[in-house]
């Protein structure tokens, strides 16, 4: 089963994707979750991801993301979305803009399909989403520089918190080594990420501080 997320507000598409994903999760506590990127793309993966399941038949939440930025995976992607559309698994893809050939091959496969465009009077606004990107390639300037940019946009530091902490869980649920962090690092992350929210709602610290201390660190 595959629903899709697509369009030119890429932050839109990614909120509403990851909604889902998570609602999923919440119902079915038992299922097992994957991120599949284009940084970590594996062909031998994905075809587990289609095919398997879990212990017990547990069903795979599948959250793919930006995965037409690699063209390799594109083509497999596309090329094995009758099957996808099968699979006992649930698959949650978001991209930003597709063309019209794609579209039409993607329509044609998925439960749902859903566009999220840009007006063309609203103004130019920093993609949140980019710091989770930054995360993932550990590119510790491009995540200062992104976090700045966000707080001048009045972005919250909990909402910034909860992507950058949905990017570190996502990232350990893959099933292949990531290039950049170690399993352990990102086990620690995330729980750096977790107690900096509680830990600034008890008054221990102020939370763009906080965060900003921990986005040096990395």
């Amino acid at each position: 089963m595959l629903y899709f997320f697509y369009g030119s507000d890429a932050d839109k598409a990614r909120e509403r994707a990851s909604a889902l994903a998570e609602s999923l999760r919440k119902r079915k506590p038992q299922a097992e979750v994957f991120c599949v990127e284009a940084e970590n793309w594996n062909p031998l993966q994905f075809d587990e991801l289609i095919e398997g399941q879990g212990l017990f038949n547990k069903t795979y939440i599948v959250h793919i993301v930006s995965l037409f930025e690699n063209k390799e995976a594109k083509e497999i992607f596309l090329q094995r979305i009758s099957d996808v559309a099968v699979s006992p698994n649930i698959f949650v893809a978001v991209e930003s803009e597709i063309d019209k050939e794609t579209l039409h091959t993607i329509t044609k496969h998925s439960e749902k399909v859903q566009e999220y465009k840009k007006s063309k009077t609203e103004k130019a606004k920093f993609q949140v989403f980019s710091l989770a990107d930054a995360l993932g390639a550990r590119d510790k300037k491009a995540l200062w520089v992104g976090y700045q940019k966000a707080m001048l946009e009045g972005i919250a530091p909990e909402n910034i918190n909860g992507i950058l902490s949905w990017k570190a869980r996502s990232m350990l649920s893959a099933r292949y080594p990531n290039r950049y962090w170690s399993t352990d690092e990102l086990k620690n992350l995330s729980a750096q990420f977790v107690a900096l929210y509680h830990d600034s709602h008890r008054g221990r610290h102020e939370f763009p501080i906080a965060l900003e201390r921990l986005i040096l660190r990395i």
